[in-house]
């Protein structure tokens, strides 16, 4: 049984090629895209069998509640956060506001006091009372 090398690696080769068909046939006949498609029913069957288990645990009743548990903590997180951010806004807003009108209002108050700018009627004011 006097081998060359040249039929060792010829066989070698022909069992590299057998093992590369056989991993393809493997591959493709546990692909869930392949097995999906050809056993529709089959995997809907599956799939409606076990959400019936499922549902009949007290697993899914637990893991529900915890959802629903943190769900509530970050809203309530959310809501505290944007709070705090519309309350910040508001008070900028109004702030702005506020010291437009007062400025508006006291220009307004010179103009009907005097002629000219107002910052002059004020400073012609004070020196009118002193």
């Amino acid at each position: 049984m006097a081998q060359t090398s040249r039929e060792i690696r010829s066989q070698i080769d022909d069992t590299r090629a057998r093992i590369g068909t056989v991993i393809a046939e493997l591959e493709s006949k546990v692909d869930p895209r392949r097995v999906i498609d050809d056993h529709p029913l089959a995997t809907i069957g599956v799939a409606f069998a076990a959400g019936v288990l499922l549902s009949s645990t007290d697993a899914t009743s637990r893991t529900a509640r915890q959802v629903r548990e943190r769900v509530r903590h970050g809203a309530g997180r959310v809501n505290s956060t944007t709070e705090s951010v519309v309350q910040n806004v508001v008070d900028a807003v109004v702030g702005g506001v506020s010291s437009t009108v007062v400025m508006k209002l006291g220009d307004l108050l010179d103009r009907a006091l005097g002629s000219g700018s107002g910052r002059q009627n004020k400073s012609k004011r004070a020196v009118r009372a002193a």
